[in-house]
């Protein structure tokens, strides 16, 4: 008598499977052992559970097994029908969505795959970003890769002599800059130098360009207005202007696709990220945060690429909403787009501005706008009003037109 198998196999093509389990799933189940298998032979293999199918607690360990490679997704309708910690694996509600996700996983690898292979990837940049990771690195350290690099020097330099660190006499080596800024201010000039390295590549995107280095301006520009200090500052700069580079990278991977995504965005009203899911399988926030790693980002910049257009932001955290906000600004009012709302935000950034202001700390006071009457009787006062729509919205607009009419942006600073 042959055997009796309490699942069924279905394959997909391109060597993806699924095995569909009407059963409650414990580690004795036939499942286990069959999936096992799978695994070893497939790119990747769905477990879709019917409607009374369970996976049991008991199967916790073993799933955490089958789970290692990051080859398992699992299909449930109802979230009651997991019982175990799925952590890799990936959960959805319905097979076309696992489905898609397997392109997506695909494009994961193609696309990080090619950052790999980057000029940058390579660069005394980026190997002293890596260095900066280790909390025991010394200027000595850094001075041994730069002193085989001079032409790095001279654009350190240069970027440290910029506008974003506000210093009024210029540095003229390396070791000022040390002394001034710390190492931290090192690391915040690389991040920068690598921006200026992914415009190279990506030279042919403008304006996605250009909206990072809005979003750099806007996002440091709120920074000023609650009192952050220097090294607040310039990470708020640096976060603004890398948060988007998982947008750079699939636009390169494949610009049609791509435009099409945008088409979505723009036509049927969805956010990018829903757009970007329903072309590639992924969005540009989980590559972005995969890229950030992959390059050696310090780790308090992850969250600007990995969560910038989420609703909920840490408590306590001042640097990611400067670029929600900047970012959603930019969205609604320059670009047209589907925004994530940020204004929840604007309340956190107004109670820092009253506590600074409350402390006797001297601000920044918003330039010039077309509501300069309005906007006055909020900023003289100790509070954190000039955050209170509409007013906000005039206090962006007129520093990012002052910004954009200095010529700052054009120079790629």
């Amino acid at each position: 008598m042959a055997e009796q198998y309490h699942f069924q196999i279905v394959n997909h093509g391109d060597n993806v499977f699924e095995m569909i389990v009407g059963d409650v799933i414990k580690p004795d189940h036939q499942v286990a052992e069959a999936l096992g298998i799978l695994l070893k032979k497939c790119d990747f293999v769905i477990l879709s559970l019917k409607k009374d199918a369970v996976l049991h607690a008991s199967f916790t360990e073993k799933m955490a097994e089958l789970s290692a490679g990051g080859r398992l997704l699992v299909v449930a309708q109802e979230d009651e029908q997991i019982q175990v910690n799925l952590h890799p694996t990936k959960k959805f509600h319905e097979l076309q969505a696992a489905q898609n996700r397997v392109i997506g996983e695909r494009n994961l690898e193609r696309i990080l795959k090619n950052i790999e292979t980057l000029p940058l990837m390579q660069s005394s940049a980026n190997k002293l970003l890596n260095m900066l990771r280790d909390p025991e690195v010394t200027f000595e350290n850094i001075e041994e890769v730069t002193s085989k690099d001079p032409k790095l020097v001279m654009r350190m330099l240069k970027i440290a002599n910029s506008a974003v660190f506000m210093r009024r006499m210029p540095f003229e080596n390396l070791k000022a800059v040390v002394t001034y800024l710390g190492l931290d201010g090192i690391r915040e000039i690389i991040l920068q130098e690598t921006f200026d390295g992914f415009a190279k590549v990506f030279a042919n995107q403008r304006e996605k360009l250009a909206h990072m280095r809005r979003c750099a301006h806007l996002a440091t520009w709120i920074g000023k207005l609650i009192g952050a200090d220097i090294n607040l500052l310039s990470r708020m700069n640096s976060a603004g202007l890398l948060h988007d580079i998982g947008a750079l990278a699939l636009c390169f991977h494949d610009s049609q696709e791509y435009a099409r995504a945008t088409m979505k965005v723009r036509n049927d009203k969805k956010s990018v990220c829903e757009a970007e899911i329903e072309v590639f399988g992924i969005d540009h926030q989980e590559l972005g945060m995969l890229m950030a790693q992959k390059i050696g980002m310090p780790d308090y910049l992850w969250p600007a690429m990995a969560r910038h257009h989420d609703r909920d932001a840490p408590a306590g955290d001042l640097l990611l909403p400067s670029v929600i906000t900047a970012n959603g600004y930019l969205n609604q009012f320059i670009e047209n787009l589907p925004f994530t709302p940020y204004e929840p935000y604007l309340a956190v950034l107004a109670e820092k501005r009253r506590k600074k202001e409350a402390g006797g700390r001297v601000l920044a006071k918003p330039t010039h706008t077309t509501a300069q009457n309005a906007v006055n009787s909020l900023i003289n006062g100790n509070d954190g009003e000039v955050f209170k729509i509409p007013y906000v919205y005039e206090i962006l607009k007129a520093e990012l037109d002052r910004f954009m009419l200095a010529g700052t942006e054009a120079q790629g600073m």
